[in-house]
Order: structure tokens, then C-alpha cells, then sequence
């Protein structure tokens, strides 16, 4: 796993970003600059590329010393949060992911993740692309902030992910999700999938929204609102 500091000024709070399989910091840093813009003024530490499960030890110990951590996770993020032991959470939103990410009733079926696996290629990266964002305007948005990763260290990740969760049994963590944001044309994580997995936990329907949720949603702010819907 990598971990980067976005924000590191001392602040109060932090906000840690759980981003998606495949990416890495530029979709966290879009969404900073623009909370920035807004009035943001917590830090903000990322993490992305879930290859390997571990936390950095300095880096864990600096993110028990802040006195609130509210946490973001995105896609395979939101499970990948989970299987770190964390400090607790103030507050935790998952967007558009479930703690069950390979589960025919709860997240992706089985088969459909192998087929992405297997048949991953520049050329299908570039289809599930244009899925995942489900019009021309996320698409444009999301290829100005596309990772800086090739197809095949895409792929080894996506291989590795598949290993984490079929390793994986259930651990208690010291903190749970407060919120879920379902996107209601998302094509990765089926709306009934996300709704089914997030039963009991509050939830937050967004109708015209696909699995990249950066075009509705633009600002770190916009998305902690969503708790006290």
C-alpha cells in the first residue's frame, strides 16, 4: 500500500482517502485543491495501491496524534480500509464499494471480476473507463486526472486484490462505517449490490450518479454533508 501526505500542516483534523484499485494520488489531490478552494483546512493523507496490505509504521503513528480522523474510501477502497487496523474514526463514508467487493448478492460476482482480470489490456482499460464514468463529462474529468500506471501494474494489483479477499476472514475493527453513497447508474458495483451490502448503515442515493462519483461530488466537504442527511 501507498501512502502519501497530501496536507501536512498541523491541523486538528485529518482526512485520510482511501482511493480505488488502479489509481493513485491525482483523483485525491483534485479533490483537495478544490476543498481548499471551499475552505477545507484540515490535513489530508491518501492511500491507494492495495498490492500489499500494510500501513507504514511512522506514518500510523502520526495519524494517532491528530485529535479528530474522519476517513473517505472510494471503490475497493472502502474494503481496503477495513483490513487496516486503523485508530478509530470519527466519522467513515464509503462511496460507491462494500466490504464484500468479490460476492454475487453484496458487490462484483465472481465471474465478472475474473473476466476484468483476465482480459485486462490497455484497450480494455480504456472500455471499463468509459463505464465507470458513464458519460462524456466524468470521462473528460476523469481522464485529466487519470493514474500514472500502466495497464500491467493495474492488472497485478487487481490479481493481488483478488488474493487479499479470498485470504481474508472477517476482523473486528475499533470503527465502522457512518455513511454510504450509492450511486444509482454505477456499472462496477451495482446499485442492489451496494444497497444490499450497506443494510443498517445510513444511506445516500444519488440518481444520475455512475461509479466515479468526482463529477457530482467535487469537494471533501460536499461528501462529509452527506452524514447529516
Amino acid at each position: 500500500m501507498e501512502c502519501r501526505w497530501l496536507r501536512q500542516e498541523s491541523a486538528d483534523e485529518l482526512l485520510i482517502f482511501f482511493n480505488g484499485w488502479g489509481m493513485d494520488e491525482r483523483i485525491g489531490e483534485h479533490l483537495l485543491a478544490n476543498s481548499l478552494e471551499t475552505g477545507w483546512i484540515g490535513d489530508m493523507l491518501i492511500c491507494y495501491n492495495y498490492s500489499a496490505l500494510r500501513f507504514d509504521n511512522d506514518v500510523m503513528e502520526q495519524v494517532k496524534r491528530y485529535k479528530q480522523r474522519r476517513l473517505i474510501a472510494w471503490s475497493f477502497g472502502v474494503w481496503a480500509a477495513q483490513q487496516i487496523a486503523l485508530p478509530p474514526m470519527a466519522q467513515a463514508v464509503a462511496i460507491n464499494g462494500t466490504l464484500h467487493p468479490i460476492d454475487a448478492e453484496k458487490g462484483i460476482r465472481a465471474e465478472v471480476f475474473q473476466a476484468t482480470l483476465a482480459g485486462w489490456s490497455e484497450e480494455n482499460r480504456h472500455r471499463f473507463n468509459r463505464r465507470m464514468c458513464g458519460s462524456s463529462e466524468a470521462l473528460a474529468l476523469f481522464t485529466s486526472i487519470a493514474p500514472n500506471r500502466s495497464a500491467n501494474n493495474q492488472q497485478q494489483e487487481l490479481a493481488r486484490l483478488q488474493q487479499h479477499v479470498q485470504a481474508t476472514t472477517t476482523t473486528a475493527r475499533n470503527w465502522n462505517y457512518s455513511h454510504a453513497i450509492l450511486g444509482e447508474r454505477d456499472l462496477i458495483f451495482p446499485l442492489q449490490q451496494q444497497k444490499a451490502a450497506w443494510a443498517g448503515t445510513p444511506q445516500t442515493i444519488i440518481d444520475d450518479m455512475p461509479h466515479f462519483p468526482f463529477l457530482h461530488f467535487t469537494t471533501i466537504q460536499e461528501l462529509l454533508a452527506c452524514l447529516s442527511r
